[in-house]
């Protein structure tokens, strides 16, 4: 049995709120506030309701929200009725005044004064926040959207009372929690600290508890997701955007800052939605902003987080050691009423992985039959000749003689098997500090279009920290893998980059025994990395599957990605990045399983390698497709059309993301589950069944693991680690979900650094080992597997399907968080030259009246 940090707790658990319901006036009111553009050149936006409310919870010291008062998402917020909820009533004068105050910087002085008196008329009320729940007894809760965050508020009261008692030798020390104004518990009197002398710099570091009221599949009561961070501090004010202010008194204010220049030209930090400013015009003292100097000794009542991942002393995360020691805290402090932890049962099912590494050299011609050509060449570029000799070493293990250099020449093809060749080419150009044209440079590569499927394995020297020399010379190296790959792309070939290490010092010592090289794991995995993109699928998954129907399994990836050109108004358009793989299976052991991917251009199912380079080549995501509204619509009538391309007298088993795709089809959702619209609902006949099943790796949202309690302790520290088995949970309303769950393999290897905080707690480490402080501390991971549409095949089977396509991975020696056809479109994805980064412009398509125009010319 695997248990998590997620509690059910009855509706009598809820507590009461503090609630001003406001009229639609309100509304109509906000309408009519000045609208002002963003820094990204975006169109006009009026303030969202959240700038008033914390701008309220600062002058109040106490959460604040401001939030339509709806069960539905409503198409026009400031068209519905809408509610101000906070955890007590806030002082009449001091609340018009703050609104007040807010609205005329809001208006830039003018003194209007239209939001405070209707807020001023609202009937305070202080209901039981069970009677806004609905759908109970049917296993679908739901309630309006203020309503989460104000429950998990009311939990972290109550936590907050009692401190959290961390064993520490033969006594405990005792963690007192401050609640925070978005609802989150901070261990602020408890400061863990560590210092280093190169560079030399002290880190702070606070743990955090932050709280989710969640939906677990066909279960009638809500549950209560904790989550525990390792929140790093800041030592200096630059790129910071969060800061906790300790105002003696009630809760610590959480606030959003900006940065501005003051009068002398130094960058000083300001708090946003006028925070400051409402606080001074109700008669109260804001804290002075500390200087650096002030922030990294943590003497002032503002401490600032880290802007992001910065080089830190601090590593990040808590441990499975405090995860179980919190879990244990709950459990025997929320008692009345008393509050239920989610748990998962083992089945008879467990995962194997029987295949580890690579593809075998006599797995290889075997393997290749998937990419759907019968020659495949890897071309070699490189400018280094210490990469070249690794990319040779590497590759010599297909050869007859793996035990042997691979000897070959350049601008040659040199046969590794039957059907696989390698080609090198030194390409000086990658050693170019600034950018270059790569159309040009890969000209050469034309005479390779021979009928064979190219795959480049390139060389790279980017790195992201630039070396001390360049920093004083202010050199930035330009990074060529994303226009590089793009050009490659328009070449049709796939890439994998292999960075660049220097020589190895030789020995000095004459006399001493030769000794093996240590494997260059970095030029395995991004050769098998390559192998991966090029299509090749040997025979692990079928060894580990029984898929006698030969059915289709579909992986549908979706992502919404802002779209990034620096143009008036390309901040606020969004594109939908819609990526379908598809894995044919086989029974028959000479034909292997195989890839394919939807092409968008030309309304085809094509090989994994060729789809790969068509999606590059051109923009990321489809405009006008979103996760909402007719955005949305679009998006699910194109996967549709995508799907019935696909051969029709085959079984389909459809797998999705259940976060990115349930607002596309709502059948995914808790409160609609198997009940909503769902991929393929149309192509279901009597003869063809289409199967869907959901993933969920969401943060927040599955119940985080925390031990395996059914497992004979080895220590009475750390909690047992989660076997590979298929867990499962089945509900009072009969709908049964299921769990897997692992140690990372941080967390599995590299001694006692990986699972250090399985044995003791950040607060606990003894001196001597006070130096693994600096690294990561995993916990376990889970993935949540639910069938909303089985098509008459076994649900328990389905999600087993699921969990071994994610146990046993393509090209991964550990699992993957998604089963293979997900896996795959979503390395697609993060393949592709404009993925999380700047929109490139594609060039326009020539049609006949261009070439006539140019022509005449």
């Amino acid at each position: 049995m695997i248990t998590t940090l997620a509690f059910l707790f009855p509706h009598t658990a809820l507590g009461t709120v503090t609630l001003y319901p406001l009229e639609r006036d309100f509304g109509e009111a906000w309408s009519n506030l000045p609208t002002s553009g963003d820094a990204k050149n975006g169109k006009p936006r009026r303030p969202p309701y959240s700038g008033l409310a914390a701008a309220l919870s600062a002058v109040s010291g106490q959460p604040v929200i401001l939030m339509p008062h709806s069960y539905e998402r409503p198409d026009d917020e400031l068209a519905s009725p809408a509610v101000a909820v906070t955890t007590r009533a806030i002082a009449p004068d001091t609340l018009a005044m703050a609104v007040r105050e807010w609205e005329r910087r809001v208006r830039k002085g003018d003194d209007a004064n239209t939001l405070a008196p209707l807020l001023a008329e609202a009937e305070v009320q202080h209901p039981n926040l069970a009677s806004y729940v609905r759908g109970s007894d049917d296993g679908r809760p739901y309630a309006p959207g203020w309503f989460y965050r104000v429950a998990a508020w009311n939990f972290a009261q109550r936590l907050a009372r009692n401190p959290l008692p961390v064993p520490n030798g033969p006594a405990d020390l005792n963690v007192r929690w401050r609640m925070d104004t978005q609802g989150s518990l901070i261990s602020w009197d408890h400061v863990i600290k560590r210092s280093i002398l190169k560079p030399k710099r002290t880190g702070y570091a606070i743990h955090k508890l932050d709280f989710r009221v969640i939906t677990l599949p066909g279960e009638p009561l809500f549950a209560l997701h904790v989550l525990p961070t390792f929140s790093r501090l800041a030592t200096h004010w630059a790129n910071t955007r969060t800061v906790f202010i300790d105002h003696g008194k009630g809760a610590l204010l959480r606030m959003p800052i900006g940065h501005t220049k003051n009068s002398d030209g130094e960058w000083v930090p300001y708090a946003r939605n006028f925070a400051s400013e409402v606080i001074e015009a109700c008669g109260m003292d804001f804290t002075d902003w500390p200087t650096n100097e002030g922030l990294s000794d943590l003497s002032g009542q503002i401490r600032a987080l880290v802007p992001g991942p910065i080089p830190h002393p601090l590593g990040k995360g808590v441990g499975t050691r405090f995860n179980k020691i919190l879990a244990d805290h709950i459990s025997a402090t929320i008692k009345r009423p008393k509050i239920t932890q989610v748990t998962f049962g083992r089945t008879d099912i467990e995962l194997t992985r029987p295949t580890k590494g690579a593809v075998s050299r006599e797995d290889l011609d075997h393997a290749l039959v998937a990419t759907c050509w019968d020659r495949v060449r890897i071309i070699a570029l490189y400018n280094d000749g210490t990469t070249r000799r690794r990319m040779a070493e590497t590759l010599a293990q297909y050869t007859d003689t793996p035990d042997q250099p691979l000897d070959c020449s350049d601008r040659t093809d040199h046969p590794l098997t039957r059907r696989l060749a390698v080609h090198f080419r030194r390409l000086p150009a990658l050693d170019r500090a600034d950018a270059v044209d790569w159309h040009t440079e890969l000209s050469a590569l034309d005479e390779l279009e021979d009928g064979s499927l190219n795959g480049a394995w390139v060389e790279t020297i980017w790195n992201p920290k630039p070396s001390k020399r360049e920093r004083e010379a202010n050199q930035h190296r330009h990074d060529h893998k994303r226009d590089l790959r793009r050009a490659l792309y328009d070449r049709g070939i796939v890439s994998q980059f292999l960075a660049r290490q220097p020589e190895p010092e030789p020995n000095e010592d004459d006399d001493a025994e030769e000794v093996k090289a240590p494997k260059d794991y970095k030029a395995v995995n991004a050769l098998r990395d390559l192998f991966f993109r090029l299509g090749f699928v040997d025979d692990r998954l079928c060894r580990v599957t029984d898929l006698t129907a030969e059915p289709i399994l579909v992986g549908i990836h979706l992502r919404q990605q802002r779209v990034s050109n620096r143009r008036p108004g390309g901040a606020d358009r969004t594109q939908m990045v819609e990526i379908l793989t598809a894995l044919h299976t086989s029974s028959d052991s000479e034909q292997p399983w195989h890839l394919k991917t939807y092409d968008h251009h030309t309304h085809d199912w094509r090989p994994q390698a060729e789809a790969e380079a068509a999606f590059g080549r051109g923009p990321i995501g489809r405009d006008g497709h979103a996760r909402h509204e007719d955005g949305a619509l679009l998006a699910r009538q194109h996967i549709d059309s995508a799907l019935k391309v696909l051969p029709s007298d085959r079984p389909l088993i459809i797998f999705v993301d259940t976060e990115a795709c349930r607002t596309i089809w709502p059948g995914l959702q808790n409160i609609q589950f198997a009940t909503g619209s769902l991929p393929g609902d149309d192509l279901q006949t009597d003869t063809r069944p289409v199967a869907v099943v959901a993933i969920n790796t969401a943060y927040g949202e599955v119940p985080a693991p925390v031990e395996n309690a059914a497992s004979n302790r080895r220590s009475p520290k750390r909690p047992p680690k989660p076997r590979d088995y298929l867990y499962q949970r089945t509900t009072s309303t009969g709908i049964t979900s299921w769990y897997t769950a692992q140690a990372s393999r941080s967390y599995e290897g590299f001694g006692s650094a990986g699972s250090i905080g399985g044995v003791y707690t950040r607060f606990t480490l003894p001196e001597e080992e006070q130096s693994l402080q600096r690294k990561d501390w995993h916990s376990f991971t889970a993935v949540q597997i639910t069938v909303p549409r089985a098509a008459g095949h076994d649900p328990k089977q389905l999600a087993s399907l699921a969990a071994q396509l994610c146990h046993q991975s393509l090209a991964w020696d550990a699992r993957t968080r998604h089963p293979v056809p997900l896996h795959v479109a979503a390395a697609l994805d993060r393949a592709h030259p404009e993925y999380r980064g700047p929109s490139l412009d594609t060039p326009e398509p020539i049609t006949n009246e261009t070439e006539i125009a140019e022509g005449a010319d």
